[in-house]
C-alpha cells in the first residue's frame, strides 16, 4: 500500500517523517489536496504543520523508570531448565551462562536406564557454547564422545563417571542429531535449524545421581548482529549493534530505518578501550544479557540502553543512538537566536534527586551470578542536599563486568547532577540541531558563557501570531566532566554557570585607618581617622558597613558608605578604637568583618616658639607682646 500527500508518496505509514522537513512543502501539499489556492488559506494550513522529535529511552529514563524484572531474564530466571509447554523465545546478545527449556523429554532402555533431554538455549544461531557447568561447577567434557567425566577442581571436584553425554548444538546444524535419532522416538525432521540447544543423555546410577538430577547451564556467545561499519554480520557484544540488531529483529521493533552513521559512531565509541585498576583494558559499552520475546519492546530498549548509557530517539524518519560519551558542541546559540522567553528550571525536584547509586549485575567473575556492584555515593552531592543521602536503585540487567556497572554508575550520577533545564523557541539556525547533540549557549544575564547543554527536545513548528516559524529546544546542561570516569564533584558543581557566586569576592582587604582632622576657627581640633579598603570583588556589592567603638567599650557606632573609604569624626585623642567593615549585596547578603585597630592622636603638633618677644615697664606693670 501507498500513502500519497499531494506529490509526496511514500510506501510505508512511518516514512512520513522522512519527507523534506519544510512546512511550506508540507503544507502546500496539504492545501492542494484540499483546493485551497489563496496565501492565507495556505498560510493556515502551513502553520499547523510541525515536526517533534524526542528522546524515545535514554540513562536518564531508564534510571528513573520501573526496575526490570530479574526473574525474566536475569540469573534467577535463567540458570534454571524450565519444562514449559509455551515458553516464551529467548535471545541471547553478547557472553552469558543461561539455561533453558526442556522441549524433549523421554526414558529409554531397560528400566528407563537412560533419561533424554533436549535443552533450547536460544531462537537464534549462536556463536559457541563454551564451558558446561554442573551444578555450578564447570565440567571436564569431551568433544569427541561428550562425555563429562568430572567437575569443579580440587576439594569441590565431583567424579560424574561419563553418566552424562551431552552434544551441542549451535543453530546452524542442517541434520538431526544422530545420537538423538538413533536412541530416542524423534526422526530425522528434529533438526531444530536456528535453534541452538544441548542434546542431553544421563545414564542412571543411583551413586552418581544421589540427590537427583543435576542442574546443567552453558556459558554461550550468542546472536551475531549487523555491523553497518563493516556491511558484515558476525558475533559481536558491541551496545550499538546489539540495540541495532534488537531494533530490526522481527521479534523487536521490525524496523529496519536506521541511520547508520548514527549507530557507526555509537559502535566506534562503544569499541574505545577503558584502562581497568587492576591493569589490562575492557571495551567501553558491552552487552551481555538475554531478551526474552514476552517483554514488551519499550521495556527491553529501555533496559539495553543502560549498558552504554545511551539515548534512542527517533528523528527524520530513522532510529538513531547517542551512546554515553562526550562530544564537541555542535553549534553556539545566543540571545540573537531565541524568538520567545527561556523557561528555566536550575534543580530538579528532590523527589528525583539523588546523591548515590547502587544496584545489581550479573557478575561474570562469579559465575554470572545477580550481585550488588560497588555503591557510587559522593559525599559533596550529599552535603549539597543538606547531608541527607538519598540513593538510586539502578539495576543493569545487560552488563557483566563490576568496572563497567561502577563507570556506568558514576556516569549515571554525574550526568544527573547537571540538572538544569531550559526550554525556549529559537529561530532557523536551531533547525539543523538533532536531540543527543551538544551545543553551547551564550547568555550574559545567565552568566552562560559557551555554557554546553544537551538537546533532549526538539520541535518544528510556526507562531502565527509573530508570523514566523521556529525551533523550540528543551535542554539539560552538560558538560566533558560529567563523561569522564576520573572526574571529581567539584568539576560539576563549578559548572553551573560563570556568573559570581553570591557570596564570593565579599571579603574586604587592605583595610588601613590614619589619622586625620581639622582645625577649627577657635584653635581646638577635632579628631579623626581616614579609614580605607580595597573595593570588594563581588560585582553586586550595594554598599558598605562601617562600625567603629573604644577598646573598652562594648557597642558600636556604625555608619554606610558606597565608597571603599571613609572618615569617621570625632574621636577622643589618644584612645584606642576598632574599627571593622564589611560589604553588603543588592541581595541583603552581608560578608565577613574585616577589623583594624586605631589610636586617635589629635592634636599632636607643639605650637612654634613665640618671636619678637619685648617686655616694657611702667607704673605699676610690665607689658610684655610677643608675635
Amino acid at each position: 500500500m501507498k500513502y500519497k500527500l499531494g506529490d509526496l508518496t511514500v510506501t510505508n505509514w512511518n516514512d512520513w517523517d522522512r519527507v523534506p522537513r519544510d512546512p511550506v512543502t508540507i503544507g502546500l501539499a496539504i492545501a492542494g489536496q484540499l483546493a485551497v489556492t489563496t496565501t492565507l488559506g495556505v498560510y493556515l494550513i502551513t502553520a499547523g504543520v510541525y515536526l517533534g522529535i524526542g528522546a524515545v529511552t535514554s540513562w536518564a529514563l531508564s534510571a528513573l523508570a520501573p526496575k526490570p524484572d530479574f526473574s525474566s531474564f536475569g540469573s534467577q530466571g535463567t540458570l534454571v531448565n524450565a519444562r514449559d509447554a509455551a515458553a516464551a523465545a529467548e535471545f541471547v546478545y553478547g557472553e552469558v551462562r543461561k539455561g533453558g527449556v526442556v522441549t524433549f523429554y523421554e526414558s529409554t532402555g531397560d528400566k528407563n536406564k537412560y533419561l533424554h533431554q533436549v535443552i533450547v538455549l536460544a531462537a537464534h544461531e549462536v556463536q559457541a557454547i563454551d564451558d558446561i557447568y554442573i551444578n555450578d561447577q564447570i565440567a571436564t567434557w569431551s568433544e569427541s564422545t561428550g562425555l563429562i567425566s568430572t567437575a569443579g577442581t580440587g576439594d569441590a571436584e565431583v567424579d560424574w563417571d561419563d553418566k552424562i553425554r551431552i552434544r551441542k548444538h549451535l543453530g546452524n546444524q542442517t541434520a538431526a542429531d544422530s545420537d538423538l535419532v538413533s536412541e530416542t522416538s524423534a526422526d530425522s525432521n528434529f533438526v531444530g535449524n536456528g535453534i541452538a540447544y544441548l542434546y542431553v543423555r544421563y545414564e542412571y546410577n543411583q551413586d552418581v545421581f544421589a540427590n537427583g538430577l543435576p542442574l546443567v547451564t552453558v556459558k554461550i556467545r550468542g546472536k551475531k548482529v549487523y555491523d553497518p561499519r563493516t556491511s558484515s554480520t558476525s558475533y559481536s557484544n558491541n551496545s550499538a549493534l546489539c540495540i541495532r540488531d534488537y531494533i530490526s529483529s522481527v521479534y523487536g521493533l521490525n524496523d529496519t530505518a536506521i541511520d547508520e552513521v548514527y549507530f557507526a559512531a555509537a559502535a566506534n565509541e562503544s569499541d574505545e578501550s577503558v584502562s581497568l585498576e587492576g591493569g589490562g583494558t575492557e571495551p567501553r559499552y558491552t552487552m551481555n544479557g538475554i531478551v526474552s520475546a514476552a517483554r514488551s519492546t519499550g521495556s527491553v530498549l529501555g533496559d539495553m540502553v543502560t549498558s552504554c548509557a545511551g539515548t534512542l530517539f527517533w528523528g527524520s524518519g530513522y532510529w538513531k543512538l547517542k551512546a554515553g560519551v562526550y562530544s564537541a558542541p555542535v553549534k553556539t546559540l545566543t540571545l540573537d537566536d531565541l524568538r520567545g522567553p527561556i523557561n528555566l528550571e536550575t534543580r530538579i525536584s528532590m523527589r528525583d534527586n539523588f546523591n548515590a547509586v547502587r544496584g545489581t549485575f550479573n557478575d561474570a567473575a562469579q559465575g554470572y551470578i545477580t550481585a550488588d556492584y560497588p555503591e557510587i555515593v559522593s559525599q559533596v552531592f550529599k552535603a549539597e542536599d543538606g547531608g541527607e543521602e538519598v540513593a538510586l536503585d539502578l539495576p543493569l540487567p545487560f552488563t557483566t563486568s563490576a568496572a563497567s556497572a561502577q563507570r556506568l554508575a558514576k556516569l549515571t550520577l554525574f550526568r544527573a547532577r547537571e540538572q538544569m533545564t531550559i526550554n525556549a523557541d529559537f529561530g532557523l539556525e536551531a533547525f539543523s540541531i538533532e536531540v543527543g547533540d551538544i551545543i553551547e549557549f551564550d547568555n550574559d544575564r545567565y552568566g552562560f558563557d559557551g555554557k554546553e547543554f544537551e538537546v533532549v527536545g526538539w520541535r518544528f513548528a510556526s507562531d502565527q501570531e509573530a508570523g514566523d516559524l521556529r525551533v523550540n529546544l528543551t535542554l539539560r546542561e552538560t558538560s566533558e566532566a560529567a563523561f569522564d570516569w576520573n572526574a571529581e564533584e567539584s568539576e560539576i558543581l563549578s559548572n553551573n554557570t560563570t556568573l559570581p557566586v553570591y557570596n564570593a569576592g565579599t571579603d574586604i582587604l587592605g583595610l588601613t585607618a590614619s589619622g586625620g582632622g581639622r582645625l577649627q576657627g577657635d584653635g581646638t581640633f577635632i579628631n579623626s581617622a581616614i579609614v580605607s579598603w580595597t573595593p570588594a570583588q563581588n560585582s553586586y556589592v550595594s554598599h558598605y558597613e562601617v562600625e567603629w567603638k573604644a577598646v573598652v567599650d562594648s557597642s558600636y557606632s556604625s555608619t554606610v558608605t558606597s565608597e571603599p573609604a571613609i572618615e569617621l569624626s570625632p574621636l577622643i585623642d589618644g584612645v584606642e578604637y576598632v574599627i571593622r567593615v564589611r560589604a553588603v549585596t543588592v541581595s541583603g547578603f552581608r560578608g565577613v568583618f574585616s577589623s583594624v585597630l586605631f589610636t586617635g592622636g589629635g592634636d599632636v603638633t607643639a605650637p612654634s616658639l613665640p618671636t619678637s618677644l619685648s617686655a616694657v615697664g611702667t607704673l605699676g606693670f610690665i607689658d610684655i607682646s610677643w608675635v
